[in-house]
């Protein structure tokens, strides 16, 4: 295992929100074990950390690789106390941290709607949008009303060259775009300490919205959505508490989005 099981104990010591962490050379996937965790009573603030996965997964049950060494996969166990209908969100604290944790180490980074963590090719913001590269993803899956498990994926050293090749135009790597290897247990300290700092934040009242909305990269661009066998195109424009999107269609109409696959690379 290229995780230093000494030191990332180490910030579950310094994290006091976490309750405990679970550590694994390598795993099918690191949400259904915390899933299983949950359903058995485990408190939140439990974390289930791999070194790699077989079987990660995105959304709509795409797979998701994560290959030994290089990526971080991790997923936390939650039981928010807010209406269920405020649990959508915990989307976009996991997205708030993951951009965080990367930006900590001088890597600019962003988000796409509605769960994809994205960075420019190189170390500069100034990329268009339609250059920024998918660096890792999000997928929240509920139990309401007992709990949810936040997982997050993220290509840290990831060799890009050895990537699946439909994955080879949209995937990023944080190495790739610095240009050096980066240390996963920075990224991952960081992580852990911006989702928990966020997490309490949002458990007492306060809303993330506004700044999820502004690390959006693709509000105010023309993008498609494909969404229910349909396609869409127009403006991005705005995002909702629930985490929808509205889309600015080119006859000045306006259509709501609660999911929804979005390209800013077709025009």
């Amino acid at each position: 295992m290229t995780w230093d099981p000494v030191e990332v104990f180490r910030i579950v010591e310094r994290i006091s929100w976490i309750r405990d962490l679970h550590l694994y050379e390598e795993v099918g996937s690191t949400n259904d074990i915390a899933r299983d965790l949950g359903e058995m009573g485990a408190p939140e603030g439990v974390v289930v950390l791999a070194d790699a996965q077989r079987a990660g997964r995105g959304r709509a049950g795409r797979s998701w690789w994560t290959p030994p060494g290089v990526a971080l996969a991790v997923s936390i166990l939650v039981r928010p106390r807010r209406p269920l209908e405020d649990w959508p969100q915990l989307t976009m604290i996991a997205g708030l941290a993951a951009v965080e944790s990367i930006e900590a180490i001088g890597c600019p980074a962003g988000l796409k709607w509605p769960n994809d963590i994205m960075i420019p090719p190189g170390p500069s913001r100034e990329a268009p949008a339609t250059a920024w590269r998918k660096a890792g993803g999000i997928l929240v899956e509920s139990v309401p009303p007992a709990f949810a498990v936040v997982g997050i994926g993220m290509n840290v050293n990831t060799p890009l060259e050895a990537a699946p090749p439909e994955l080879a135009e949209t995937l990023g790597s944080i190495h790739q775009t610095l240009g050096r290897t980066v240390a996963r247990l920075t990224v991952l300290e960081s992580l852990l300490e911006a989702f928990a700092r966020l997490y309490i934040e949002w458990s007492e009242g306060a809303s993330v919205l506004e700044r999820w909305a502004a690390r959006l990269i693709m509000l105010g661009q023309p993008v498609r959505i494909y969404a229910s066998g349909e396609v869409w195109e127009g403006i991005a424009e705005s995002v909702s508490a629930d985490g929808g999107l509205w889309l600015r269609l080119p006859d000045g109409r306006r259509k709501y989005f609660l999911a929804g696959d979005v390209s800013l690379r077709w025009s």
